[in-house]
């Protein structure tokens, strides 16, 4: 037993040393993620709403309720999280910005436009900040091509963190209560926005699916625990050899055995290989543009 943990004792201090770092780093992440202590510097922005629900699709108390959540968040992401919620073409709008403008671009435009005008923006200190923030634009007309439109629009730093499929997952998220519940939609983007912002991975990210590290460690330690257990409380395997058993009478008696080669058989085989490729992860680059006010944004759409 004493030469079995000599051979495996470094295994066990790679399993040790590798679960303090996850615990670590779970609880600096944490830690990080309840910063509450930072306050906003806008030097541009006087407005105070954050909840512009045009449409009237929210109750009074819903919208409150938003609000006060917004509020939260905001801290905790060091972001600007602005909803608008309308209902009227915005078609004519954005053609007088882009004549070639369609489909998802007219809340683009509008979404851009908007939070650029108001001047959001966690840290703008002059007109020329883009500002850290992000405003989710949900059109509820439906325009000439028969399409409601959406716009998630990022800034700052949420733009360099979103990338297209962060973006496709926070609107995923909004569009599988949309139609149902709204008020439950439009709490999904702030949720799923805040997440985003202060995980690591992301849920939206290809390494939201992170393999399940603390599930590993704990089988492997569970695993290693019975086999000790097993092995130090059970008894001694029963012997198969005896001082005798390879003697016949006094002379030693050995079993004979040859091998002898036959034949050789060859076998051919093409395989195929796939000529492309995929990548997953997470980083800026979701939709990256300049809106009509020379800003820099990001941001993606969906229609429904």
């Amino acid at each position: 037993m004493k030469e079995w943990f000599r051979y495996f004792r470094f295994w066990f201090l790679i399993l040790a040393i590798a679960a303090a770092v996850f615990f670590v780093t779970r609880f600096i992440s944490g830690r990080k993620g309840a910063q509450t202590d930072v306050t906003r510097i806008n030097e541009v922005c006087t407005e105070t709403e954050r909840v512009f629900d045009y449409a009237d699709v929210l109750t009074e108390e819903e919208e409150d309720k938003l609000r006060e959540l917004i509020a939260e968040r905001e801290k905790r992401t060091q972001c600007d999280i602005v909803l608008v919620i309308m209902n009227e073409s915005l078609e004519e709008y954005a053609r007088q910005y882009d004549s070639n403008a369609y489909g998802n671009d007219y809340t683009m435009i509008k979404a851009d436009n908007f939070y650029d005008e108001h001047g959001f923006g966690w840290n703008k200190f002059q007109e020329s900040d883009d500002g850290d923030g992000v405003l989710l634009l949900d059109n509820w007309y439906r325009e000439s091509d028969g399409k409601v439109y959406t716009w998630f629009s990022t800034s700052g730093k949420a733009e360099t963190r979103y990338s297209t499929y962060m973006i496709d997952h926070l609107l995923d998220e909004v569009y599988r209560y949309i139609k149902t519940d709204p008020y439950k939609a439009y709490r999904a983007y702030v949720e799923t926005f805040y997440k985003d912002m202060t995980s690591d991975n992301p849920q939206g990210s290809a390494d939201a699916m992170e393999f399940p590290w603390i599930a590993v460690i704990v089988i492997a330690t569970v695993a290693a625990v019975i086999f000790i257990v097993i092995n130090l409380s059970g008894r001694e395997g029963k012997k198969t050899t005896r001082v005798d058993t390879y003697l016949q009478g006094k002379a030693p008696v050995f079993s004979v055995r040859d091998d002898h080669f036959l034949r050789k058989t060859t076998t051919k085989r093409r395989i195929e290989t796939s000529s492309g490729s995929s990548s997953g992860g997470y980083g800026g680059g979701g939709g990256h543009h300049t809106s009509s006010g020379g800003h820099s944004h990001g941001g993606g759409g969906r229609s429904r």
